[in-house]
């Protein structure tokens, strides 16, 4: 009876240290065309299009709760559709490879979320914060840049800036060159930064087709968090065998 007892709650204590996640959606009810807009890029050095560049509004619905929250595209070449419910796992930015989130999570810490929170301190001056059309899109355009390219002022690789003299710009122009600019600034001030304190939303929708990553502050609203990283679980998982152990040896040098 004493072993069943004990068992159960190792189990219990697994469970709390695991930190089981409640399953989420999320639903990318508009843009805002106050902070962000219509940008024409090369793509794949081929391609020029426009795309809408900027602020993204969604609903998160956990538990019976919907919480609204405001985020930017992470890959430019993977879609996401207003107006349609897809599946959602939270994630630090630290959790993604290979994308340089942490980069990009700066950005979103000290350029984005002091446009919501006002006792927020950042380290960039307020006349550098995401407030204008041009400021969303250029933050934008910076992301995609970071993630696709590394960051390189969209002088090459998949995104780059479009030129109006472009052989094949399908009649759209060139890039805004205010967007530009705010975008290039965007990178020089985030070069060899870093944070993780941020949301990142990775999304499949409800066929398991994976979706547009999206990225935001980190919110305190009440709704979901990022899941414990399974690599950090690990050394709570070792600690808690330990102690099985431990307990076992105990019980049994207590029967004797």
């Amino acid at each position: 009876m004493k072993r069943s007892k004990l068992a159960c709650k190792l189990l219990c204590l697994l469970a709390l240290a695991c930190g089981v996640a409640r399953a989420a959606t999320i639903d990318a009810t508009g843009v805002d065309w106050s902070r962000g807009g219509s940008v024409v890029i090369r793509e794949d050095n081929v391609d020029v299009n426009a795309y809408f560049a900027g602020v993204i509004f969604i609903s998160l619905s956990d538990g019976g709760q919907t919480y609204y929250r405001d985020t930017l595209c992470v890959d430019l070449f993977t879609d996401i559709y207003l107006g349609q419910v897809y599946n959602t796992n939270l994630l630090r930015p630290q959790d993604v490879p290979q994308k340089d989130l942490t980069r990009v999570a700066w950005l979103v810490d000290n350029a984005l979320l002091p446009t919501q929170n006002s006792s927020y301190g950042s380290v960039l001056p307020r006349d550098e914060w995401v407030f204008s059309a041009a400021q969303g899109a250029g933050i934008q355009l910076a992301i995609w840049d970071i993630v696709h390219d590394g960051g390189d002022g969209l002088s090459s690789g998949r995104v780059q800036a479009a030129s109006a003299d472009d052989a094949n710009n399908n009649g759209l122009g060139a890039t805004d060159p205010t967007v530009l600019l705010w975008a290039q600034s965007y990178e020089s001030l985030s070069q060899d930064q870093s944070s993780d304190v941020a949301f990142v939303y990775n999304n499949v929708d409800l066929g398991g087709t994976v979706a547009q990553m999206l990225i935001g502050p980190e919110f305190s609203d009440g709704g979901p968090q990022p899941a414990p990283e399974p690599r950090m679980l690990m050394p709570a998982g070792a600690a808690l065998i330990a102690l099985s152990l431990a307990l076992r040896h105990y019980a049994s040098g207590k029967k004797l």
